[in-house]
């Protein structure tokens, strides 16, 4: 095949038509063939003002679409939550396996 000027743009004298390099691989095209590329952003697609090719074109990457989170759910009247501070007090035994004592420091029991 012979290189070309217009690359793959089709050159018709009856109908004439604009041509245009796309902006990623810099091939000629007919105007007309070209595509903005587009990229998600929020809750939207935006025009990256990129005119390319069939090629070149890409479908627009779902990752970088916002996420819609539904509401949180109505609290309920007169909640009795689990009473942690119990729970998370961590106790330690000395040396002399009489005296308990928190992480803190604080000793609770004395012999």
């Amino acid at each position: 095949m012979a290189w070309r000027f217009h690359g793959r743009a089709k050159v018709s004298p009856s109908r004439p038509q604009a041509f245009a390099c796309c902006d990623d691989c810099g091939i000629w095209y007919n105007h007309v063939d070209l595509r903005w590329k587009v990229q998600w952003a929020g809750t939207r697609l935006q025009n990256l003002r990129l005119l390319v090719c069939e090629r070149c074109w890409d479908v627009p990457q779902p990752q970088l679409k916002a996420r819609i989170l539904p509401p949180d759910p109505l609290p309920i009247r007169n909640p009795r939550p689990e009473y942690f501070a119990i729970d998370e007090t961590t106790w330690i035994i000395t040396d002399n396996g009489i005296n308990i004592a928190t992480n803190d420091g604080f000793q609770l029991v004395t012999n």
